[in-house]
Order: C-alpha cells, then sequence, then structure tokens
C-alpha cells in the first residue's frame, strides 16, 4: 500500500484550517484572540466527529478529561468553550473564515495536482450549484431569516422562517466524491422587509468564487432556475462556462425554435449501445428569449430510451461550449453529473450523519449559517480523506456504512486518550485490548 502523503493527512488539514481561523480572527499580531479560535475548531470537531448535539458534546467536555485531551491534541483546542459560550461567540454574521478554509484546502488539492482526475473536457472542472434548505421553524427566528406566510388571510395564517445556502461543488461523472468549493447563504440583510433569493446568491456567489479562484477554468452547471439572461450574462462576465438546463415551460420561444429548425442548422444523431438508444440534436446561435436578442446559446437535446424496457427519459440544455457530433455524448455525460449536488453533496449532509437540517443553535445574527459552513468545511475534509487517505480509505472499508464509520470514530474519540490521528485510526483498524 501506498503512503499517504502528508497534504492527505487530517493533522495537516486540520492544522491549515486552524492557522487560516487563527489569521483572520486575530485582532493585531500582539493580540491574538485564541478564544474565538478555539470556538471556531471547536464547532468544526463537533460537525467533524458528528456529534448529534451541542449537549451530548458539551456533557463530553465536562464529564471526561480524556475529551479535553482530545480536543487538545487532535484538534488544536487549547480550551474548548461551553456551549452557550460556543453559540454567542459564532453568532456573527461573516462566514468568511470558514469561506477562507474551503478556499485554501482547493488550492492545495490543485498545487498537489490532486485535482487532476477531476478534470473534463479540454481541462475544465464542473461545478454544479443548487441551493438546499437547513432551517426551518414556524416560531425560533434571527435577523437574518426568509419568511413565507402560509394561509394568509385565515384563521390558520402563520409565518415560516427559513434559511438556506447556495453551494457549489467540483463534480466529476466518474468520480465517487466531490469537493465543495464555496457557499453562499440565502439570507434577508438587516432591516430589510425583502427576502433574498436563489439566483441574486447564485449572482454572489460567482463574484466571490472568481475572487477566490480567478483563474481556474469551469462549467457551471445548473437547474432550469439559472438558464436565465441575467445569470448566464453574469457567468460569461465572470470568465466561467455553463451547461444549464432548459425547460419547455421557461423557454417556449426557444423550444419552438429549436424543432422548427432542420438542414445545416441543426445535427442529429442516433447512437445505439446495449439496451440504451442515444438521440443527440443540437444547434448552434439559438435567441434565448425576446427579453435578450443579443444572447445566443447551442441548444442540446438527449432523448434516452432503454429498449429493454421502453423507458424513454428527454433532456435539454444550453450551453456556450462548442458542441460537435464527436463529444456531444460527453458534454450530455457532463451536464447530468448535476445530480452530484443533490446526490452526493446534499444527500450526504442530510442522511449520512452530518445532522445538516439539525437546529444546532439559531442566535440572532448568523450562528445557523455559520454552523451550516463548518459542517460543509467537516464534509470537504472528510471528502478530501476519502478520494487520498489510504488509512481512511482502509476505516471506511472496514465499517462498510459512513453511518458506523462515525459513530466508531466517536467512540474512539469518547473512549481514548489518543496521542495522534494515526494512532486514533490504527484504534478502529485494530483494537486495543482492554482487560478489567
Amino acid at each position: 500500500m501506498h503512503k499517504t502523503r502528508h497534504w492527505f493527512e487530517p493533522k495537516f488539514l486540520l492544522e491549515k484550517t486552524r492557522r487560516i481561523f487563527n489569521t483572520l480572527l486575530c485582532d493585531g499580531a500582539k493580540n491574538v484572540d485564541m478564544s474565538t479560535t478555539n470556538c471556531y475548531m471547536s464547532g468544526l470537531a463537533v460537525f467533524h466527529l458528528k456529534f448529534p448535539s451541542l449537549l451530548q458534546f458539551e456533557q463530553a467536555r465536562l464529564d471526561e478529561p480524556r475529551i479535553r485531551a482530545n480536543l487538545k491534541t487532535l484538534y488544536g483546542v487549547e480550551r474548548a468553550p461551553c456551549d452557550t459560550q460556543l453559540r454567542k461567540r459564532l453568532d456573527v454574521k461573516s462566514t468568511k473564515p470558514i469561506r477562507y478554509a474551503i478556499k485554501s484546502h482547493i488550492n492545495m488539492l490543485q498545487r498537489t495536482k490532486a485535482l487532476e482526475t477531476m478534470k473534463f473536457l479540454d481541462g475544465y472542472y464542473l461545478i454544479s450549484g443548487d441551493a438546499t434548505g437547513f432551517y426551518s421553524s414556524n416560531s425560533v427566528k434571527c435577523n437574518h431569516c426568509c419568511t413565507k406566510v402560509h394561509n394568509r388571510g385565515k384563521d390558520t395564517e402563520y409565518t415560516e422562517y427559513t434559511h438556506q445556502m447556495l453551494v457549489g461543488s467540483i463534480v466529476h461523472p466518474d468520480a465517487k466524491t466531490v469537493f465543495p468549493i464555496g457557499f453562499e447563504p440565502i439570507e434577508r440583510e438587516d432591516g430589510s422587509t425583502k427576502n433574498d433569493c436563489e439566483q441574486i446568491a447564485g449572482k454572489r456567489w460567482i463574484d466571490n468564487f472568481r475572487q477566490d479562484h480567478p483563474k481556474l477554468p469551469v462549467i457551471f452547471l445548473g437547474d432550469g432556475l439559472y438558464s436565465k439572461g441575467p445569470f448566464i450574462k453574469k457567468l460569461k462576465q465572470q470568465n466561467m462556462r455553463y451547461i444549464l438546463v432548459a425547460k419547455p415551460d421557461d423557454h417556449k420561444a426557444l423550444y419552438d425554435y429549436f424543432w422548427a429548425g432542420g438542414g445545416e442548422d441543426i445535427v442529429d444523431m442516433t447512437v445505439i449501445s446495449k439496451h440504451l438508444q442515444n438521440r443527440y440534436r443540437f444547434m448552434y446561435d439559438v435567441q434565448l428569449n425576446d427579453y435578450h436578442p443579443d444572447l445566443k446559446v447551442t441548444v442540446v437535446y438527449n432523448e434516452e430510451t432503454n429498449t429493454a424496457t421502453e423507458k424513454t427519459v428527454k433532456r435539454m440544455w444550453v450551453t456556450d461550449l462548442p458542441v460537435t457530433k464527436e463529444n456531444v455524448a460527453t458534454i450530455v455525460k457532463g451536464a447530468r453529473t448535476r445530480w452530484k449536488i443533490e446526490n452526493e453533496t446534499f444527500n450526504s449532509l442530510k442522511t449520512k450523519g452530518y445532522n445538516f437540517e439539525h437546529n444546532y443553535g439559531h442566535g440572532y445574527n448568523g450562528l445557523a449559517n455559520v454552523f451550516a459552513g463548518l459542517m460543509l468545511l467537516a464534509f470537504l475534509i472528510d471528502q478530501i480523506l476519502e478520494a487520498f487517505n489510504k488509512t481512511f480509505q482502509a476505516v471506511l472499508k472496514k465499517m462498510i456504512s459512513r453511518i458506523r464509520t462515525w459513530e466508531k470514530c466517536r467512540s474512539v474519540f469518547l473512549i481514548y486518550y489518543v496521542s495522534t490521528w494515526e494512532a486514533f485510526y490504527q484504534a478502529i483498524l485494530d483494537p486495543p485490548v482492554i482487560s478489567i
């Protein structure tokens, strides 16, 4: 078995994260607020170890001195805050330290050439972007909750308070792992009576992404909500290619023009393999809609039929990529990878032990967003370990499921004094025999 490079060891990743937090949270060179850094790292430890609640983490911290010792050894937490202090100190609006930590880890993957296997179609990286909700309540709210009134004007009228987050992940059709590369909270500004929305948050996400990764060649994958003129123009402005879902209800004129086309304007071909019959049809220089006559796109249509079940699925996208007979199947394969933001990112966060939708604390300002960002950072670290750390891969293989892996990791953390991450994983792979 090849040895894992040190860049992909949990010790390196967590120490790097702590340095970033320490740098961004300091108040002058001689007055480093270690308490705030400890709060961020303690929060990260909660989500990295998948504690189901802050209360359980707090009880373990108070009851067992080895927990405090392990926090210091593994996460560099000199003195862990109580749960009340943790919530209070992290109830800030800015998620900037977390964003910079994610940026730094992605840059490390680039420098070490680890991202080379994620390249797609002439050296681009596919980034699938979408929004998901992670908090909803009819009573508990903060200054930045979005609101929705239900049953307006009736006796049963009530207001729902929500938080959402737009996330972009690097994906690849042939890769199991995904790498979150940025997130943007969907929230109301202080004093505003108007809700934020996914498209506006998406534009902020694009600007932040290009600020963090100015030269990264990417193709943005998005659903039908993003195939609108202003959003596409924002992508073009920031030098980002795109493949976006086009639905008939949103693009009736485009659909009519596309299906009325013929002759040299249209390429229509069918490929048969095993039980699948794929029809590909594409057309250049199609006007997106009447509101943006200057915006021309290439339309790609795919009709896939399973000849064994006679089931047919039809899909259409708009793109600015140069589509040819030779690469249309590859482009369609990349476009369909958009689902990895749902399946491999959001589904993992919500059902694989991260407790993404659990309310660890709502606060009054930005606590909910900070906690959600720390969960995403913990998920990125796990994905890096899963992709490149040989020992962690062995742990996953032995435990079979991720839920069992997180339970075993938490058990080792709670039961033993752990000297290093190597010893931590070894205690899972080859548990020590204890006689009582």
